[in-house]
């Protein structure tokens, strides 16, 4: 196996939501960089009480968007170049983050992002089992399948409450095969 040039597959857009498995994002972004992919990262305010930025900088080697009005150096809106990445993946999806997407709702970097997503997106639900089972959320589930949003997960497993459940994240290592399965 070569070593891999950053960026040499293209960029990926990874919106991060609030929760439990926040983390796993930050070692998805690693493995995406490790395959030569170029990560880029936006947060909303509450995922940035789960992981901080500088988790994402340090493997990202970027800054971190978490602000809706951020400006990137050359006066572009920050959240637009997700319009120029080969995947957009929203991890963990909580059941507000999917809201949003599903409902073309935009008050935050993340779901901006989501609203610019190249043609590859997937979202990576995570959540209690009870919020999973909820009519709503399956409701924006739907939706967003049907506006050609890929769903991994959630599984069943040990959920953040401490019991077994459906409403876990899949892994990182799930979510890196079906990228690199997207995007060759």
């Amino acid at each position: 196996m070569g070593t891999k040039t950053i960026g040499e597959r293209g960029q990926i857009q990874l919106c991060i939501g609030a929760g439990a498995a926040t983390f796993k994002a930050v070692a998805l972004a690693s493995k995406l960089r490790q395959e030569g992919f170029a990560v880029r990262v936006a947060m909303g305010r509450a995922a940035l009480e789960f992981v901080q930025p500088l988790s994402f900088e340090a493997v990202c080697g970027v800054p971190v968007v978490t602000s809706s009005t951020s400006m990137d150096a050359d006066g572009y809106a920050s959240h637009l170049r997700a319009g120029e990445s080969r995947a957009l993946v929203i991890l963990p999806a909580t059941a507000d983050l999917m809201g949003k997407v599903a409902h073309g709702l935009a008050d935050d970097a993340p779901s901006l992002a989501a609203l610019c997503a190249p043609d590859i997106k997937l979202f990576c639900p995570a959540m209690n089992n009870h919020m999973w089972a909820n009519s709503f959320v399956q409701e924006n589930v739907l939706r967003l399948e049907k506006a050609g949003w890929e769903r991994l997960g959630p599984v069943e497993g040990m959920l953040g409450e401490g019991y077994e459940g459906v409403g876990r994240m899949v892994e990182p290592e799930a979510i890196l095969a079906q990228v690199l399965a997207l995007c060759p």
